[in-house]
């Protein structure tokens, strides 16, 4: 494996992220396209995400969704997923899947998940909703474990930044794991704070197309940064150098 320590580096505090936000579980994972070789993407080892550190990533094949060198290691039986969304879409660079529980709900309601908040301007109006029952055929269980389910996901996914998988959870993907870690806690907050107003009334205003914003216009370092800071304690977080924000020490 030709090893992006840097990469690697953001995988694994990716991890951290969302981790600490609650968006993953003692499950979920985090993915990313190889920058040295785009038929190659990075995912760890099958473990608790609370637990992954940089020597836990292998390298697959995006053709194959199979290790490169496995390493003696038990692989993520959800690599599928990773591999075949990648296949399908060469702007993909990151791929987040979990099991939010602010989201799922929305995934097996007659009630669809919207963009309600303005951080959630790059979710489309209409997100599209995974059912395995339409491929499983004779096969068991739920999850994303082979090249014909992940196949199916990425058709559903489209070209949409996220989809649900209808009581398993979203996949959400972006152009580096910046953006997809980002926009995956952002899909959590949107879900509860939507599921929160329903609760006030039903009839909730949500976001329209002039209200949606595309990549150029949203700043990911700043939430990126202010999620990364929250893991830290308060001593680290005093060394951060703040002029990267165009904030002085005087200010």
């Amino acid at each position: 494996m030709t090893i992006d320590a840097d990469a690697i580096a953001d995988l694994v505090l990716a991890y951290r992220i969302l981790v600490n936000e609650a968006v993953l579980d003692s499950f979920g994972h985090i993915s990313i396209r190889s920058a040295a070789d785009p038929e190659r993407f990075l995912l760890p080892r099958a473990m608790p995400p609370s637990l992954v550190n940089a020597e836990d990533v292998l390298e697959f094949s995006v053709d194959s969704s199979q290790p490169i060198e496995p390493r003696g290691r038990r692989v993520n039986g959800e690599r599928y997923l990773h591999g075949e969304i990648y296949k399908a879409r060469p702007d993909v660079c990151a791929i987040v899947h979990s099991h939010s529980q602010a989201v799922i709900p929305f995934s097996i309601a007659n009630v669809p998940l919207r963009p309600v908040i303005v951080q959630a301007g790059f979710m489309p109006l209409q997100i599209p909703n995974f059912e395995i029952r339409d491929v499983r055929g004779d096969g068991r269980g739920m999850q994303i474990t082979d090249k014909a389910r992940g196949a199916a996901l990425a058709k559903t996914l489209g070209d949409s930044p996220l989809a649900l998988l209808r009581g398993h959870g979203n996949v959400v993907v972006g152009s580096s794991v910046k953006q997809a870690t980002v926009f995956a806690a952002y899909t959590d907050i949107n879900a509860r704070m939507q599921a929160q107003g329903m609760q006030l009334d039903r009839n909730i205003v949500v976001m329209d197309g002039p209200e949606l914003f595309g990549p150029s216009e949203f700043d990911i370092n700043r939430p990126w940064e202010n999620f990364r800071q929250k893991l830290l304690d308060d001593s680290a977080r005093a060394t951060i150098d703040r002029r990267q924000f165009g904030l002085d020490h005087t200010q």
